[in-house]
């Protein structure tokens, strides 16, 4: 496949790496002192698809782009969903191909099926409170990290006691209904999820820890080859609901 790199930065640079490493080819680079927003759609017009990882408040804009151009595109980029309807809105109208994801890890996309079938159980046992916490490098643009909010808002979702996502420092006591999200910026850390159950009796958690963006950017490649010939608009979980069913 030939991709064109919205952003190349330290994930846009890791997916390049890749993509060459399984005999991709990268045929445009959109950054800084070259905007995506400024090209014209000649600058794209060998691309098979497009992979954004760049800022959130540029990703709408360029979700708009590549849906008006015809680009599939793999958006990467976190903190534009509460734009959500619009992008369903633009997909549909130009019959456009996008898969987004907070996180391209296939190891995160398992926990969070495993963290589906937890909640099931948990919400039977009221003893258990939920939490999530997230240990970033300091160069993270968002806090919380977009997976960290995909967990808890799993949470939310699965537990009846809880009805809303707390990513604030606590100065008081929490709400018992409040899914906490704690965040920690430090170092240079890929990036590490914990989802903990604590009780008066004991503690369960499931945890993901990134050991290098390798794997991230070799999700996005299985994600763009699996968004290949595909139209409408999709996330990692129907990628592996089709591995699943097949």
């Amino acid at each position: 496949m030939r991709f064109a790199l919205v952003g190349t930065g330290q994930m846009g640079q890791a997916v390049a790496r890749e993509a060459e490493a399984e005999s991709h080819e990268v045929v445009a680079r959109f950054h800084s002192d070259q905007p995506f927003l400024n090209a014209s759609r000649s600058a794209v017009r060998d691309a098979d698809m497009a992979v954004d990882f760049s800022r959130p408040e540029l990703a709408v804009p360029h979700l708009r782009r590549c849906c008006e151009w015809q680009v599939p595109l793999v958006m990467g980029t976190t903190g534009w969903y509460d734009a959500l309807d619009e992008v369903q809105a633009l997909v549909r109208q130009h019959d456009a191909s996008v898969l987004y994801a907070p996180n391209f890890s296939i190891g995160v996309a398992v926990l969070s099926r495993a963290l589906d079938h937890v909640t099931r159980l948990m919400d039977e046992l009221d003893d258990y409170d939920a939490f999530v916490q997230e240990l970033h490098h300091t160069k993270k643009a968002d806090s919380p990290s977009g997976t960290a909010q995909m967990l808890a808002k799993q949470i939310v979702d699965g537990l009846d006691r809880k009805d809303h996502v707390e990513p604030e420092t606590q100065h008081q006591r929490i709400d018992p209904s409040a899914v906490h999200v704690s965040s920690t910026r430090a170092g240079t850390a890929f990036g590490e999820h914990t989802v903990g159950f604590d009780s008066p009796f004991d503690r369960v958690a499931l945890r993901h820890r990134a050991k290098n963006r390798r794997g991230f950017a070799a999700g996005v490649l299985r994600a763009a080859e699996w968004l290949s010939g595909r139209t409408g608009l999709f996330t990692l979980d129907d990628v592996l609901d089709d591995w699943l069913n097949d």
